[in-house]
């Protein structure tokens, strides 16, 4: 089981940093990709700028001294641009360095066509012989009959060494021409296949990006070779982060599922009264503005420590048939501790639910004698869940008998599941508990514009009328209005507390000596 854990723990860490990684590596080729298409961006407004400033300031006669010097002085311009020619019917007679030319030089049909967003044409690797640089080759750009060489751009110096790069020059026809880098790689990146995991193309990364008007295009392409050679200390160091972590997950999970699927053997083992917790939540009378009383809500310590809460173990007490036993611990519980109270005359309604299979008047009797003998302290209601599972006649019965005890009995959740008006009319009940989902629900819903109409039939019926799950103050005050709702429980008013938080409680807010009992319905 740990290892099934820890290999699908492993496997998706390491594919989690792998994703990290490739993202990462993708970032890095789109930033070195701008940056290197940063310098022919500088290049071509240079070139659009020598152009502009030939056609603003070459005046004199072509070729002539002072237009040879009108040519050097926009040469001299910090651009890096520096030879300068004049052409007439696409030859150049002559250039700015080696003024006349012995001969005009034709320079054929052009690379690119000056039918581009710049009106420019271009020759590719060009030999300048001709301009008296020998075995040079160039670019050669003429707009008009004013041109230049432009100077060969070369790479950045910080594109890092695992990235392989090819600058090229396009035509709109999709042709091409290398500039610089390594040759091959714009037309490899043009062949790849689509991306694959990772956004692997081919076992390599490749990023293509071209300028605005896509006549510089550059691909860059980063192998995996490439990246596990300079960074395997990384790769490495990863390699083990996913491996302790994974372990150290598969450890945490495997716990959890332990204690998760064992909880019912462990809980059965250590069925205990002292592994019992009782939670008390306040109930205010609204009538007087008090707290009256509380409901006991179970919780279970498990061994090693941790609070769990009743939808976790209770299917277990019914499955196993331990609600009686399970039921008598909870009252023990309860009795003990509400007992430490500070005696004040003062009586206590203390609301304990049951399961509705434990509904028999003799058993709870006896459940409740402990409270029962305190009787001047406490005024003891049950409150009975699901009673879809509850025998009318046997119900009845028992109702009468924890009557006659004075023991009150409430529905709970009244609204809900199989509770129904027919219930309350057909049970001698002393009160009626609104399902929480009432209260809870927010203005304008459904249930907000039902819980109006729950809380008049339940007031017909002239029941103690009990609403739960108050978690506002605007929800209290509006229960306040018409004097219809007795007691009310809810965040708002107070979460359930541990015992010495809830005696605090109680000395604050507790019950008057008036108050009085719940009524029994005989």
């Amino acid at each position: 089981m740990f290892f099934v854990l820890w290999a699908v723990l492993f496997t998706a860490l390491l594919a989690g940093s792998g994703w990290f990684l490739a993202d990462q590596v993708h970032a890095n080729l789109r930033a070195e990709v701008d940056r290197a298409m940063t310098s022919y961006t500088r290049v071509r407004s240079a070139v659009l700028n020598t152009f502009d400033a030939m056609d603003e300031q070459l005046t004199a006669v072509p070729c002539s001294r002072e237009y040879t010097m009108q040519q050097r002085r926009i040469a001299f311009l910090p651009d890096g641009i520096n030879e300068l020619f004049y052409a007439r019917n696409g030859a150049i007679v002559c250039s700015g360095n080696g003024g006349m030319l012995a001969a005009p030089v034709g320079l054929g049909e052009p690379d690119l066509a000056s039918n581009n967003p710049f009106g420019i044409s271009f020759w590719f690797n060009k030999d300048l012989d001709f301009m008296g640089l020998d075995n040079a080759k160039g670019t050669i750009a003429l707009r008009g009959e004013h041109g230049m060489v432009v100077p060969r751009t070369p790479l950045p110096d910080t594109i890092p060494r695992w990235l392989s790069v090819e600058v090229v020059l396009r035509a709109p026809d999709g042709k091409w021409w290398h500039m610089s880098g390594e040759p091959g790689l714009y037309a490899a990146s043009l062949a790849a296949p689509p991306a694959g995991p990772f956004g692997l193309r081919g076992g390599a990364f490749l990023q293509t990006a071209c300028d605005e008007i896509g006549l510089h295009c550059l691909s860059a392409r980063a192998t995996l070779a490439n990246l596990f050679a300079l960074g395997g200390m990384v790769l490495g160091l990863t390699l083990l982060v996913c491996v302790v972590l994974a372990a150290w997950l598969a450890r945490y999970l495997r716990a959890m599922l332990a204690r998760y699927w064992s909880f019912e053997a462990r809980f059965l083992r250590n069925f205990r009264a002292e592994r019992v917790v009782c939670a008390y939540q306040p109930l205010l009378d609204l009538h007087r503005d008090r707290i009256t009383g509380c409901e006991v809500l179970a919780r279970w310590r498990d061994v090693d420590g941790t609070i769990v809460f009743p939808d976790q173990f209770l299917p277990i007490v019914e499955k196993n048939g331990l609600t009686a036993a399970f039921t008598r611990m909870v009252i023990d519980r309860a009795l003990a501790e509400l007992s430490r109270l500070p005696p004040s005359g003062r009586v206590l309604q203390v609301n304990l639910n049951i399961f509705p299979r434990d509904l028999d008047g003799a058993l709870l009797v006896h459940m409740l004698d402990g409270f029962l003998a305190l009787a001047d302290r406490f005024a003891v209601v049950i409150e009975l869940v699901e009673t879809s599972e509850v025998e009318l006649g046997s119900a009845l019965a028992a109702i009468e008998t924890l009557s006659h005890a004075g023991v009150a009995t409430y529905i709970d959740d009244f609204g809900s599941g199989y509770s129904s008006i027919h219930t309350l009319a057909e049970l001698p009940v002393a009160g009626v508990k609104l399902d929480r989902s009432f209260a809870m629900a927010p203005d304008g819903s459904v249930l907000g514009q039902m819980l109006g109409h729950a809380i008049d039939m339940a007031h017909a019926a002239g029941r103690t009328l009990v609403v739960e799950g108050v978690e506002t103050a605007g929800r209290l005050d509006m229960l306040r209005q018409g004097g219809r709702v007795d007691l009310v429980q809810g965040y708002h008013i107070a979460r359930p507390l541990d015992f010495d938080h809830f005696a605090r409680f109680i000395a604050e807010r507790g019950p008057t000596p008036q108050r009085s009992r719940p009524t029994l319905v005989a």
